[in-house]
Protein backbone atom coordinates (compact mmCIF):
# COMPACT_ATOMS: atom_id res chain seq x y z
CA UNK A 1 0.00 0.00 0.00
CA UNK A 2 0.73 3.61 -0.78
CA UNK A 3 1.02 4.80 3.32
CA UNK A 4 3.72 1.52 3.86
CA UNK A 5 7.44 1.31 4.39
CA UNK A 6 8.37 -1.87 3.40
CA UNK A 7 11.37 -3.66 2.24
CA UNK A 8 15.49 -3.58 3.40
CA UNK A 9 14.79 -1.18 6.30
CA UNK A 10 18.33 -1.36 7.84
CA UNK A 11 21.51 -3.05 5.99
CA UNK A 12 22.64 -3.52 2.68
CA UNK A 13 21.90 -5.40 -0.12
CA UNK A 14 25.02 -7.61 -0.39
CA UNK A 15 24.85 -7.99 3.24
CA UNK A 16 25.90 -12.19 4.44
CA UNK A 17 23.13 -13.83 5.95
CA UNK A 18 23.92 -17.27 7.92
CA UNK A 19 20.85 -17.05 10.47
CA UNK A 20 17.56 -15.17 10.58
CA UNK A 21 14.97 -14.48 13.02
CA UNK A 22 11.54 -14.03 12.06
CA UNK A 23 9.64 -12.31 14.22
CA UNK A 24 5.46 -9.96 13.89
CA UNK A 25 7.10 -6.92 15.82
CA UNK A 26 10.79 -6.24 16.88
CA UNK A 27 11.62 -5.45 20.40
CA UNK A 28 14.78 -4.54 21.78
CA UNK A 29 13.91 -8.14 23.36
CA UNK A 30 13.49 -9.35 19.50
CA UNK A 31 17.14 -8.27 18.69
CA UNK A 32 18.75 -9.45 21.46
CA UNK A 33 17.74 -12.84 20.72
CA UNK A 34 18.90 -12.13 17.16
CA UNK A 35 21.99 -11.15 18.78
CA UNK A 36 21.85 -14.23 21.00
CA UNK A 37 21.44 -16.58 18.45
CA UNK A 38 24.15 -14.46 16.32
CA UNK A 39 21.17 -13.89 13.18
CA UNK A 40 22.66 -11.51 10.70
CA UNK A 41 18.86 -10.22 9.58
CA UNK A 42 15.88 -10.15 11.13
CA UNK A 43 12.38 -10.72 8.94
CA UNK A 44 9.53 -8.87 10.58
CA UNK A 45 5.81 -8.42 9.68
CA UNK A 46 5.15 -4.93 11.25
CA UNK A 47 8.30 -1.94 10.41
CA UNK A 48 9.95 -0.63 12.57
CA UNK A 49 10.61 2.58 10.71
CA UNK A 50 7.19 4.05 9.88
CA UNK A 51 6.98 7.06 9.53
CA UNK A 52 9.66 9.88 8.67
CA UNK A 53 12.92 9.87 11.35
CA UNK A 54 14.52 13.16 12.87
CA UNK A 55 17.09 11.31 14.65
CA UNK A 56 18.64 8.07 15.85
CA UNK A 57 20.32 8.22 18.74
CA UNK A 58 19.24 5.52 22.19
CA UNK A 59 17.60 8.34 24.08
CA UNK A 60 14.38 6.35 22.96
CA UNK A 61 13.24 2.90 22.35
CA UNK A 62 13.03 3.07 18.10
CA UNK A 63 16.60 4.88 18.34
CA UNK A 64 18.09 2.07 20.60
CA UNK A 65 16.58 -0.48 18.28
CA UNK A 66 18.27 0.70 15.61
CA UNK A 67 21.12 1.75 17.34
CA UNK A 68 21.37 -1.45 18.43
CA UNK A 69 20.82 -3.38 14.89
CA UNK A 70 23.25 -1.18 13.33
CA UNK A 71 26.07 -1.71 15.69
CA UNK A 72 25.79 -5.81 15.88
CA UNK A 73 25.61 -5.44 11.57
CA UNK A 74 21.87 -6.95 11.73
CA UNK A 75 19.91 -6.44 9.05
CA UNK A 76 15.97 -5.67 9.15
CA UNK A 77 13.37 -7.02 6.66
CA UNK A 78 10.16 -6.01 6.73
CA UNK A 79 7.32 -7.28 4.31
CA UNK A 80 3.39 -5.62 6.15
CA UNK A 81 1.15 -4.87 3.53
CA UNK A 82 2.52 -6.91 0.95
CA UNK A 83 2.33 -9.84 2.59
CA UNK A 84 -1.33 -8.97 4.07
CA UNK A 85 -2.31 -8.93 0.39
CA UNK A 86 0.06 -11.57 -0.85
CA UNK A 87 -1.53 -15.43 -1.72
CA UNK A 88 -0.84 -17.21 1.18
CA UNK A 89 -0.04 -14.56 3.28
CA UNK A 90 -1.50 -13.53 6.42
CA UNK A 91 -4.83 -14.01 5.99
CA UNK A 92 -4.49 -17.49 4.27
CA UNK A 93 -2.33 -18.77 7.57
CA UNK A 94 -4.92 -17.79 9.68
CA UNK A 95 -8.09 -19.19 7.46
CA UNK A 96 -5.46 -22.60 7.81
CA UNK A 97 -5.18 -22.40 11.83
CA UNK A 98 -9.07 -22.27 11.36
CA UNK A 99 -9.11 -25.45 9.35
CA UNK A 100 -11.00 -23.98 6.51
CA UNK A 101 -11.50 -25.39 3.35
CA UNK A 102 -11.46 -23.67 -0.81
CA UNK A 103 -9.97 -20.95 0.22
CA UNK A 104 -10.07 -18.21 -1.54
CA UNK A 105 -9.35 -14.19 -1.92
CA UNK A 106 -12.22 -12.21 -0.21
CA UNK A 107 -11.55 -9.25 -2.45
CA UNK A 108 -10.15 -8.80 -5.53
CA UNK A 109 -11.10 -5.64 -6.77
CA UNK A 110 -7.12 -4.08 -7.67
CA UNK A 111 -5.74 -3.31 -10.97
CA UNK A 112 -2.56 -4.20 -10.69
CA UNK A 113 -2.34 -7.17 -13.84
CA UNK A 114 -0.23 -5.90 -16.69
CA UNK A 115 -0.02 -7.49 -19.89
CA UNK A 116 3.90 -7.99 -20.83
CA UNK A 117 4.93 -9.10 -24.48
CA UNK A 118 8.35 -9.68 -25.28
CA UNK A 119 10.18 -9.48 -28.55
CA UNK A 120 13.49 -11.56 -29.44
CA UNK A 121 15.31 -13.29 -31.86
CA UNK A 122 16.53 -15.55 -28.10
CA UNK A 123 16.41 -19.29 -29.53
CA UNK A 124 16.15 -20.34 -25.79
CA UNK A 125 12.15 -20.18 -24.95
CA UNK A 126 12.35 -22.32 -21.83
CA UNK A 127 14.74 -20.00 -20.24
CA UNK A 128 12.23 -17.02 -21.03
CA UNK A 129 9.04 -18.95 -20.04
CA UNK A 130 11.20 -19.92 -16.37
CA UNK A 131 12.38 -16.35 -15.92
CA UNK A 132 8.62 -15.03 -16.69
CA UNK A 133 7.14 -17.58 -14.20
CA UNK A 134 10.08 -16.75 -11.75
CA UNK A 135 8.61 -13.02 -11.40
CA UNK A 136 4.91 -15.20 -11.12
CA UNK A 137 3.92 -14.37 -14.37
CA UNK A 138 0.76 -16.16 -15.34
CA UNK A 139 -0.38 -17.33 -18.66
CA UNK A 140 2.90 -17.17 -19.97
CA UNK A 141 3.66 -18.20 -23.62
CA UNK A 142 5.16 -17.87 -26.97
CA UNK A 143 4.56 -17.62 -30.45
CA UNK A 144 6.83 -17.12 -33.98
CA UNK A 145 6.20 -14.17 -35.76
CA UNK A 146 6.27 -13.99 -39.44
CA UNK A 147 8.40 -11.46 -40.54
CA UNK A 148 11.42 -10.45 -42.62
CA UNK A 149 13.73 -11.69 -38.97
CA UNK A 150 13.92 -15.47 -39.32
CA UNK A 151 13.57 -16.55 -35.67
CA UNK A 152 11.50 -13.97 -33.76
CA UNK A 153 9.84 -14.95 -31.35
CA UNK A 154 6.95 -13.31 -29.16
CA UNK A 155 6.42 -13.58 -25.56
CA UNK A 156 2.82 -12.86 -23.96
CA UNK A 157 2.33 -12.92 -19.91
CA UNK A 158 0.30 -10.90 -17.19
CA UNK A 159 2.43 -10.43 -14.60
CA UNK A 160 1.19 -7.83 -11.26
CA UNK A 161 2.64 -4.01 -11.80
CA UNK A 162 5.19 -4.36 -8.75
CA UNK A 163 7.14 -7.30 -10.78
CA UNK A 164 7.06 -5.47 -14.01
CA UNK A 165 10.23 -3.36 -12.70
CA UNK A 166 12.24 -6.29 -11.75
CA UNK A 167 11.59 -8.10 -14.57
CA UNK A 168 12.71 -5.62 -17.21
CA UNK A 169 15.91 -5.24 -15.49
CA UNK A 170 16.53 -8.77 -14.95
CA UNK A 171 15.74 -9.11 -19.25
CA UNK A 172 18.14 -5.94 -20.07
CA UNK A 173 21.16 -7.81 -17.93
CA UNK A 174 20.60 -10.53 -19.59
CA UNK A 175 20.49 -8.57 -23.07
CA UNK A 176 17.09 -9.41 -23.60
CA UNK A 177 15.34 -5.73 -23.66
CA UNK A 178 15.79 -3.87 -27.01
CA UNK A 179 14.24 -1.06 -27.84
CA UNK A 180 10.70 -1.62 -28.69
CA UNK A 181 10.76 -4.77 -28.00
CA UNK A 182 8.84 -4.69 -24.42
CA UNK A 183 5.39 -3.61 -24.09
CA UNK A 184 3.06 -3.37 -20.97
CA UNK A 185 -0.48 -2.99 -20.97
CA UNK A 186 -2.53 -2.06 -18.09
CA UNK A 187 -5.50 -4.69 -17.38
CA UNK A 188 -8.90 -4.25 -15.07
CA UNK A 189 -9.00 -7.74 -14.29
CA UNK A 190 -7.81 -8.38 -10.96
CA UNK A 191 -4.63 -10.52 -10.33
CA UNK A 192 -5.25 -14.22 -8.79
CA UNK A 193 -2.13 -13.17 -6.79
CA UNK A 194 -3.18 -9.93 -4.71
CA UNK A 195 -6.19 -9.36 -2.86
CA UNK A 196 -7.71 -8.51 1.16
CA UNK A 197 -9.01 -11.27 3.22
CA UNK A 198 -10.01 -15.01 3.15
CA UNK A 199 -13.20 -16.68 2.13
CA UNK A 200 -13.67 -20.33 3.34
CA UNK A 201 -15.87 -22.96 4.11
CA UNK A 202 -16.07 -25.61 6.42
CA UNK A 203 -17.60 -28.96 5.22
CA UNK A 204 -20.94 -30.29 5.08
CA UNK A 205 -23.34 -28.49 7.24
CA UNK A 206 -20.43 -26.70 9.30
CA UNK A 207 -20.72 -26.48 13.09
CA UNK A 208 -22.12 -24.42 15.58
CA UNK A 209 -21.52 -21.01 17.30
CA UNK A 210 -20.46 -22.50 20.52
CA UNK A 211 -17.60 -24.89 19.09
CA UNK A 212 -16.67 -22.55 16.41
CA UNK A 213 -16.15 -19.85 19.43
CA UNK A 214 -14.08 -22.48 21.18
CA UNK A 215 -12.12 -23.92 17.94
CA UNK A 216 -11.13 -19.97 17.42
CA UNK A 217 -9.46 -19.96 20.84
CA UNK A 218 -8.31 -22.94 20.95
CA UNK A 219 -6.34 -22.67 17.25
CA UNK A 220 -4.97 -19.42 18.47
CA UNK A 221 -4.14 -20.13 22.15
CA UNK A 222 -6.38 -17.71 23.72
CA UNK A 223 -8.40 -17.46 26.57
CA UNK A 224 -11.25 -14.95 25.40
CA UNK A 225 -12.30 -13.51 22.44
CA UNK A 226 -14.77 -10.56 21.57
CA UNK A 227 -18.03 -11.31 19.37
CA UNK A 228 -21.17 -10.03 18.63
CA UNK A 229 -24.24 -11.68 16.68
CA UNK A 230 -25.51 -15.33 16.60
CA UNK A 231 -25.60 -17.84 14.10
CA UNK A 232 -27.33 -21.27 14.14
CA UNK A 233 -24.79 -23.06 11.78
CA UNK A 234 -21.42 -21.76 10.58
CA UNK A 235 -19.91 -23.16 7.25
CA UNK A 236 -18.92 -20.53 5.68
CA UNK A 237 -16.28 -18.40 6.93
CA UNK A 238 -14.04 -14.70 6.38
CA UNK A 239 -11.18 -13.82 7.98
CA UNK A 240 -8.59 -11.20 7.42
CA UNK A 241 -5.77 -11.04 9.91
CA UNK A 242 -4.99 -7.76 11.53
CA UNK A 243 -7.20 -4.31 11.58
CA UNK A 244 -9.69 -6.12 8.95
CA UNK A 245 -13.41 -4.75 10.36
CA UNK A 246 -13.51 -2.51 7.21
CA UNK A 247 -14.19 -6.01 4.81
CA UNK A 248 -17.26 -6.56 7.20
CA UNK A 249 -19.23 -5.61 3.79
CA UNK A 250 -17.31 -7.80 1.52
CA UNK A 251 -17.85 -10.77 4.28
CA UNK A 252 -21.48 -10.59 4.86
CA UNK A 253 -21.73 -9.77 0.93
CA UNK A 254 -19.74 -13.12 0.41
CA UNK A 255 -22.86 -14.99 2.30
CA UNK A 256 -20.25 -16.12 5.15
CA UNK A 257 -21.96 -16.82 8.60
CA UNK A 258 -18.61 -15.43 10.32
CA UNK A 259 -16.64 -12.92 10.02
CA UNK A 260 -12.85 -13.36 12.58
CA UNK A 261 -10.32 -9.84 12.74
CA UNK A 262 -9.09 -7.62 15.00
CA UNK A 263 -9.01 -3.98 16.34
CA UNK A 264 -13.07 -3.71 16.09
CA UNK A 265 -14.86 -0.37 17.26
CA UNK A 266 -17.84 -0.41 19.59
CA UNK A 267 -20.10 0.85 16.97
CA UNK A 268 -19.02 -1.65 14.15
CA UNK A 269 -20.04 -4.57 15.86
CA UNK A 270 -23.16 -4.23 14.95
CA UNK A 271 -23.67 -6.04 12.14
CA UNK A 272 -26.57 -4.71 10.38
CA UNK A 273 -27.59 -8.88 9.46
CA UNK A 274 -29.07 -11.51 11.32
CA UNK A 275 -27.53 -14.54 11.23
CA UNK A 276 -23.85 -13.61 11.58
CA UNK A 277 -21.46 -13.97 13.65
CA UNK A 278 -18.66 -10.72 14.36
CA UNK A 279 -15.15 -12.12 16.28
CA UNK A 280 -12.56 -10.24 17.48
CA UNK A 281 -9.41 -12.19 18.17
CA UNK A 282 -6.45 -9.63 19.00
CA UNK A 283 -4.42 -8.25 16.39
CA UNK A 284 -1.30 -10.53 17.50
CA UNK A 285 -3.48 -13.29 18.18
CA UNK A 286 -4.70 -12.93 14.59
CA UNK A 287 -1.34 -12.17 12.64
CA UNK A 288 1.15 -14.31 14.96
CA UNK A 289 0.44 -17.45 13.26
CA UNK A 290 2.57 -16.26 10.13
CA UNK A 291 5.55 -15.78 12.02
CA UNK A 292 5.98 -19.75 11.64
CA UNK A 293 4.62 -19.95 8.14
CA UNK A 294 7.11 -17.32 7.04
CA UNK A 295 10.14 -19.12 9.29
CA UNK A 296 8.87 -22.71 6.95
CA UNK A 297 8.94 -20.81 3.77
CA UNK A 298 12.17 -19.38 4.44
CA UNK A 299 13.42 -22.35 5.10
CA UNK A 300 12.59 -24.69 2.78
CA UNK A 301 13.56 -22.12 -0.28
CA UNK A 302 16.79 -21.50 1.49
CA UNK A 303 17.95 -25.11 2.87
CA UNK A 304 21.50 -23.31 3.89
CA UNK A 305 20.23 -21.01 6.21
CA UNK A 306 19.05 -21.61 10.02
CA UNK A 307 15.69 -19.48 10.39
CA UNK A 308 14.35 -19.12 13.46
CA UNK A 309 11.02 -18.54 15.00
CA UNK A 310 10.75 -15.61 17.72
CA UNK A 311 10.38 -17.00 21.22
CA UNK A 312 9.67 -13.35 22.55
CA UNK A 313 6.11 -11.99 23.01
CA UNK A 314 5.85 -9.15 21.28
CA UNK A 315 1.83 -8.64 22.34
CA UNK A 316 1.73 -5.27 23.85
CA UNK A 317 -1.47 -6.09 25.47
CA UNK A 318 -2.23 -7.74 28.37
CA UNK A 319 -6.10 -8.93 30.22
CA UNK A 320 -6.86 -9.09 33.67
CA UNK A 321 -9.61 -11.15 34.29
CA UNK A 322 -11.19 -11.68 37.91
CA UNK A 323 -13.69 -13.65 39.87
CA UNK A 324 -16.74 -11.12 41.35
CA UNK A 325 -17.81 -12.23 44.53
CA UNK A 326 -22.06 -11.32 43.61
CA UNK A 327 -23.60 -12.25 46.88
CA UNK A 328 -25.42 -9.36 48.31
CA UNK A 329 -23.83 -7.19 50.87
CA UNK A 330 -25.55 -7.24 54.44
Amino acid sequence: MDYDNVGLLVGEQNHQVNRILVCLDVTEEVVDEAIKKQCELIVSHHPLIFKKLSRINPTDEQGRIIYKLIRNEIALLSAHTNLDAALDGVSFVLANNLGLDDLQFLERNYSVSRKITLTTTFEDTEAVLKLLNYYSAEEAHFFTVDGRKEGLKCFEAIIDAHNVGSLKNTLEREGLLKKGSFQELEMASPSNNFGLGVIGTYPEDGIAKGEFLHLVCRALEVNAIKYSGDVGRIRKVAVCGGAGVFLKGSAIASGADAFVTSDIKYHEYFTEKQDFLLVDVGHYESEFPVVEAIRKELSEGFEELEVYATESVTNPVRIYTTEFNNKPIE
